[in-house]
Formats: C-alpha cells, sequence, structure tokens
C-alpha cells in the first residue's frame, strides 16, 4: 500500500487499514497504535469512495471517542468528519431517540442514572411490602443491570437478597415504562432485542450503516454483542479491534470470548495481529510476554519493541508494607530529582486499602501525587465517617462531625429532630452533643428519635472512656462493632471493599495516643492541594488500562492480592487476574518495579505474606 495515509504504518498495521470489504479482526497488543489504525482506517475507506455517513465507529469512553473524532478530523482534513463515532451508550441514546415509539415510549424520554435507579426501586420495594434494608436498592440495581447486560435471567446471577427480586424487577420495568425512561443498561439491551425482533427495522440500519468499526472489543458484554450482529448488513463489513491479553473487566460483565470467537462468527474474516511495541521496552515485554504466556485462553501473540532494549524489570521484597511504601517513595524521590516529571510517574495496586500507606510516605517525602479515579483514602465516606465520631470525643462542640454521624448507622433521628436538637441547644447556649441528655428530658424528641439518642449518647459516654485508656485504633474498633457500622457497610453493594478501608483505617491508628494529634495529621493530609501541580498517579491496576508513563511501580504482588484471593476457585478468574498485572507492567515505557512485603498490616491484622506465583512467571519471583 502506498500514499501518504500508508506512509507512517508499518506492514501489519496497513494491512489492517487496506482492508476494505468483508469481515476484519485486529489483535492489536499493547502499544501497538490501534487508535492509528482505526482513523486510518476510516480515512482510507473514505478515499475509496464510502460515504462516511455510513461508516459507524464504536468506543468505550467518551475521552477514546474524542480522540477517534479529532484524529479524523486531522485526516480527513474537515470539521464535519461525517462518521458516526462515539460511545455504545450514546449510540443506544442515538437510536432509541429515533426508534423508541416502536415500542410505546415518547421521543423525550428520560435517562435513569443510578441514583435514579435506585430511588425508583426503593419506591417498589415499599409498594409491594418487602422489609426495606439498606444496600437492598444497590443489590437489586446491580442485578438488573447484570441481567441486561449478560443476557443472563436475574435466578442464574448469584445475589444475596432474601426475597425473590424477580416481581420487583417488574415492577420497575412496569413503573419506568410508565415515566417514559430508560436506564443505562436499557441503552444496549432495548435497541439489540428491537433489531433481533424487527427484520424492517434491521434492513433500514444495514443500509444506513454499511461499514463497522468496534475498538477494544474484548471489552464488550453480551448484550452489545448482539446489537452488533444485528446492525452487520449483508456485505458484512465489521471491524474489530481489541487485545485478548487486556480483557480485565469480566467482574462487570465483559466476555472475553467475544473476541477469541470472532472467527466462529465469521470464518472468512480476515486476521491481523499487530504486535509491534512502540511505547514500551524489549525488557518490560520480555516479562509481560513471559506472564502472559501463562493464559490458555487467548490467541498467540509476540510483541516487538521498536524502543530498544531498557532494563529489566525490578523486583523489589520488603520487610513490611510501611518500608514497601517508603522505598517506592524514594525511588519516585530520586527519579523526580534526576529530573523526572512527576507525571510520567505511576504507582498500581489491586485493591484501594493499599493506597493508605502509600499517599501517607509521599506526604512525608512532599512527593505530589494524585489518586486517580477515586478519593483520596483519607477522603473516602467511610474514613471520614469514624473519624468524625474521633472529633467528637475531642471536641464535643464539633457539630459537623455530629450532624455528620448522628445517624450513621441509622438510629431513627431524622431531618426534623436534627434540627429541633440544634434549636433546642443554640437556645440552651450549649454545644448539641452536650444538650442530648436535656433534650431528652424536654422532650424536645420522641419515639424512634428518642430511642437512637439514648444509644447514641450511650455510645459516646463509652468511647470518651475508651479513649482515656486506649489508643485512636481501640476507638475506632469500638464505634464499628457497638454503632453496628460493619452491618451498615455490609449492606452495600461495594461494602466489602468500604470494610476492607475500615480496617486499614484502624490498623493506621495503633499506637496514636494523642487523638487530637491524630486527627490533626489526618486532616492535614486530606488538605495536600495537588491543583496545578504535577502530580505522580496513584490508582488501581484496573483504573490504568489505556494509559501509559515512563516509570510504573505496582505495589502488592503478593498471593491473596495479585492474584486476589477472590479468584482462587476459578482458572477463568485466576488468567483475568494475570492479564490485570499483564495491563499494569506494558503501562510503562522505561521501567518496571514490582513489590512486595513479608509482612502487611492490612484489614485490622498483621499478616505473614508470600510472593505472587506471577513474580516467578516472569522470571523474576
Amino acid at each position: 500500500m502506498k500514499g501518504p495515509l500508508f506512509a507512517a504504518l508499518n506492514a501489519e498495521q496497513a494491512r489492517a487499514v487496506g482492508h476494505i470489504e468483508g469481515p476484519l479482526l485486529v489483535f492489536a497488543g499493547a502499544g501497538s497504535g490501534k487508535t492509528r489504525v482505526i482513523v486510518h482506517r476510516v480515512a482510507h475507506l473514505v478515499d475509496q469512495g464510502v460515504d462516511p455517513r455510513g461508516i459507524l465507529c464504536l468506543t468505550f469512553t467518551n475521552k477514546a471517542a474524542g480522540e477517534m473524532k479529532e484524529r479524523m478530523r486531522i485526516l480527513l482534513q474537515t470539521h464535519d468528519i461525517g462518521v458516526w463515532a462515539g460511545t455504545f451508550h450514546s449510540f443506544g441514546a442515538w437510536f432509541l431517540r429515533r426508534e423508541a415509539q416502536r415500542i410505546g415510549y415518547p421521543q423525550a424520554f428520560a435517562i435513569y442514572d443510578e441514583a435514579d435507579q435506585r430511588s425508583l426501586i426503593n419506591r417498589c420495594i415499599r409498594e409491594l411490602n418487602i422489609e426495606r434494608e439498606r444496600g437492598r436498592d444497590g443489590r437489586l440495581a446491580w442485578l438488573i443491570s447484570m441481567s441486561k447486560d449478560t443476557l443472563r435471567p436475574m435466578d442464574q446471577i448469584p445475589v444475596d437478597l432474601p426475597f425473590d427480586p424477580a416481581p420487583v424487577a417488574a415492577l420497575y420495568e412496569q413503573k419506568k415504562k410508565a415515566s417514559g425512561a430508560f436506564d443505562f443498561a436499557d441503552l444496549i439491551c432495548v435497541p439489540g432485542s428491537m433489531l433481533a425482533a424487527a427484520p424492517d427495522l434491521r434492513e433500514r440500519y444495514h443500509h444506513r450503516f454499511t461499514h463497522i468499526l468496534v475498538d477494544e472489543y474484548q471489552d464488550t458484554n453480551m448484550a452489545q454483542y448482539r446489537l452488533l450482529m444485528q446492525l452487520v448488513g449483508p456485505g458484512r463489513n465489521i471491524c474489530v479491534v481489541g487485545d485478548d491479553d487486556q480483557s480485565i473487566y469480566g467482574w462487570r460483565g465483559a466476555d472475553v470470548g467475544n473476541i477469541l470467537r470472532f472467527r466462529e462468527d465469521f470464518p472468512d474474516a480476515s486476521v491481523v495481529v499487530l504486535e509491534q511495541n512502540y511505547r514500551s521496552t524489549e525488557d518490560i515485554l520480555r516479562a509481560a510476554s513471559s506472564l502472559i504466556s501463562n493464559n490458555r485462553n487467548r490467541a498467540p501473540k509476540t510483541l516487538r519493541s521498536a524502543c530498544g532494549p531498557g532494563s529489566d524489570v525490578c523486583v523489589m521484597e520488603c520487610r513490611d508494607d510501611v518500608e514497601e511504601a517508603r522505598q517506592i517513595a524514594f525511588a519516585v524521590s530520586r527519579l523526580i530529582e534526576d529530573g523526572a516529571g512527576p507525571a510520567q510517574i505511576a504507582v498500581f495496586y489491586r485493591v484501594n486499602a493499599l493506597s493508605r500507606v502509600l499517599e501517607e510516605a509521599f506526604v512525608r517525602q512532599s512527593i505530589p501525587y494524585a489518586v486517580y479515579g477515586g478519593m483520596r483514602f483519607y477522603e473516602r465516606r467511610e474514613v471520614k465517617d469514624l473519624l468524625s465520631y474521633l472529633r467528637l470525643v475531642v471536641n464535643p462542640a464539633d457539630e459537623e462531625a455530629l450532624a455528620r454521624i448522628i445517624n450513621v448507622p441509622a438510629r431513627g433521628i431524622g431531618e426534623k429532630s436534627m434540627e429541633a436538637l440544634f434549636n433546642f441547644a443554640r437556645r440552651q447556649g450549649m454545644p448539641t452533643v452536650s444538650a442530648l441528655e436535656e433534650a431528652l428530658g424536654h422532650k424536645v424528641v420522641k419515639g424512634a428519635a428518642a430511642r437512637g439518642i439514648r444509644t447514641f449518647v450511650a455510645l459516646m459516654d463509652d468511647l470518651m472512656k475508651a479513649a482515656a485508656r486506649g489508643d485512636a485504633s481501640d476507638v475506632l474498633a469500638m464505634v464499628v462493632e457497638r454503632s453496628g457500622y460493619r452491618e451498615y457497610l455490609l449492606q452495600e453493594p461495594d461494602g466489602e471493599d468500604r470494610l476492607l478501608n475500615v480496617r486499614e483505617l484502624i490498623a493506621s491508628a495503633e499506637g496514636a495516643t494523642d487523638l487530637a494529634e491524630y486527627l490533626q495529621e489526618k486532616a492535614l493530609m486530606t488538605a495536600v492541594d495537588a491543583m496545578g501541580k504535577e502530580t505522580v498517579s496513584v490508582m488501581t491496576l484496573h483504573m490504568s488500562k489505556g494509559l501509559e508513563f515512563d516509570y510504573v511501580f505496582i505495589a502488592g504482588c503478593e498471593e491473596g492480592l495479585l492474584p486476589h484471593a477472590r479468584s482462587f476457585d476459578e482458572a477463568k478468574d485466576i488468567e483475568e487476574e494475570r492479564r490485570l498485572l499483564y495491563v499494569g507492567i506494558t503501562r510503562a515505557r522505561r521501567q518496571v518495579v514490582l513489590s512486595w512485603s513479608r509482612v502487611r498490616a492490612l484489614y485490622g491484622r498483621e499478616m505473614y505474606q508470600v510472593p505472587s506465583g506471577f513474580l516467578r512467571e516472569i522470571g523474576q519471583g
């Protein structure tokens, strides 16, 4: 292939770009230029006379779609590219604006977000006289969405609910339709089912879109797969680009089998494997390839580096997690001193609870950092809740802390009762927490609220006694056990993860006998202002996908953490954990450091750890 569109492409990329008719599968290894292939392929199709309005490009994030469209504008040398390019969900909404009236929905339908969805589910629970319990709405919302995403009946999806969810789901769908609304899962599921049921509709969209390109195909779920298969017309001009080695979202319904089955769906498909990597050094790719080759359920590929040899992937064994964080912070400081920009450095971990010691080490070393895609440890809701109990112990006049936790967990103290208590305390000229018992005597609140106040007052008395004879960890542990906070968290869909953060907080507070000093230290940590600065990125491995950095540190490479303990029962889950580490390693351009600790204070206790078996698989364990 010749011409300016092909001048910057290697032979593999040129084959993919030059393919015009029929199905095409592109296995795009990490750092192999898959976005370049997609946008150059679109430009070549247009050059060959394909109407740009007949080209549909689908991806998963608005950021990726925006980058794709901008690069198309440059290549096509026009602002109005004509190509339909966007996310699966935006395409579903676009489709339904045109077709929803066929199934009894208004053209101006509403789209319910998660908060709307949970609110409506709560109304359905009340209407069906099912006992309300915190977190049930979230579990039901997850179940309904997972059923739509995976096209599986709800009774085939394990979920902890003490009642049959089917009547609630049916009423939810009924009320949602009566309100003229779709939820996010509907935006994919409903267009797919409409196209499957209506040959005339399918034919119309086959004429509308003659060429379909899909990015990150390994991340599609079954609802997205069905939608795509209904959109593919008689010409079967579908091009999917992805990397089965980077499929890490099985837990939210993605099915890596979609990309591995593509040649079964289209036996005559052309297959191109992009193996030339333009991001990482040879040594990084050698380690990553050695690791991922242990997965059986994958298409074979061997990445080649265009960046030269580099340095070996380093494994750092540490005495404990505090030393691990200190060593990582020291190494980051040295890199910055030697001229590396903080924005080119990243630290990854498998579970959020590992961020706490890392953040504290970065603060001590004055390293500017940002927790990417999430909150800093001490800004998480469950952490702020528990610290608010400590704040009240130290300073009973702290009304913001009182307002935050007087009804957390729920004690029947509603907003009206709170307002009455605050007003009473102001009239008495004393802090509200000090006025609670007197308010009971004056019957400022009655019934459930009065019982809740008595429970809260008794708890605070015991916490103050515990603070006088123990340390901050003792007081925090008492809050969790005595207040019902553990059960409160476990009623939420992500309660287990939040409880891990609680245990991590308790562990961090051991030995802190001066509560005021401890709280001051944590308050200053949450006030670290990284705005306007270059920052080191701190994030989970899941959040790292699609990003790249010069220097990557991956902490907690231990059995039970990476791979996660929840993956031990199923071979497919271990393979996804291996892909997760592979994604983390291949984010790096120049250097990777993997670390593990012999002892880790995690989840409220010290545990002896063993190195991840994955380290042996890359020849570094």
